[in-house]
């Protein structure tokens, strides 16, 4: 990955940010239901961003066009179509420009990635938005839906992940929560009475 391209990125995304003084993004946590908390969007942001880049770096691809998607002010007439917004567990936020095609994120990838400063791996959910901010057909919400599970199910079976798609809590917004789904045999052998 080119440390420097991602650095200046970073660097640009940050300093916009405190220009418009984080209007923005306070306007975007609320339109998809996550706390006021700008300054986690920022910092997730970066952090989800880094680790997007090193999945394209290990696949050999490049990272410069999906870096110029990554504005703090997107534009509307670009390639790219939706908002991924990311949620640890509210931990931190993530925000993600991305068309559906070509696929720049790698969902399932994300989702075992660990994040060594919250002892943690992947997200709880992602909420999907339209960047022109726009609500999404009914198709629209199927095609999603059937990307984001073709991209998990390609890493992960169904026995092994759990992905709930929820249009309906946060009108125009797409929410998707992916958990490990808990094996019997986890259950009974962390049983407070298998002791």
């Amino acid at each position: 990955m080119s440390l420097d391209a991602f650095s200046r990125w970073a660097n640009r995304f940050r300093r916009d940010a405190v220009k418009d003084d984080m209007k923005l993004l306070r306007k975007h946590l609320q339109r998809v239901g996550l706390p006021d908390e700008p300054e986690k969007l920022i910092d997730g942001t970066i952090m989800y961003m880094s680790g997007c880049c090193a999945y394209l770096n290990i696949d050999g691809r490049s990272i410069d066009d999906f870096l110029a998607m990554q504005q703090y002010r997107p534009d509307v007439d670009a390639d790219a179509d939706y908002f991924f917004t990311f949620n640890l567990f509210g931990k931190t936020f993530g925000r993600i420009i991305m068309s559906l095609y070509p696929h720049y994120v790698d969902l399932a990838d994300l989702y075992g990635h660990p994040w060594n400063d919250f002892k943690m791996c992947g997200y709880s959910d992602f909420r999907v938005a339209r960047i022109d901010d726009d609500d999404m057909s009914a198709d629209e919400c199927d095609e999603i839906e059937k990307v984001v599970a073709g991209d998990i199910l390609f890493d992960y079976t169904e026995d092994e992940i759990d992905i709930h798609v929820d249009n309906y809590s946060i009108e125009g917004i797409l929410i998707c929560y992916v958990q490990d789904v808990m094996r019997e045999d986890m259950e009974m052998e962390y049983s407070p009475d298998s002791e």
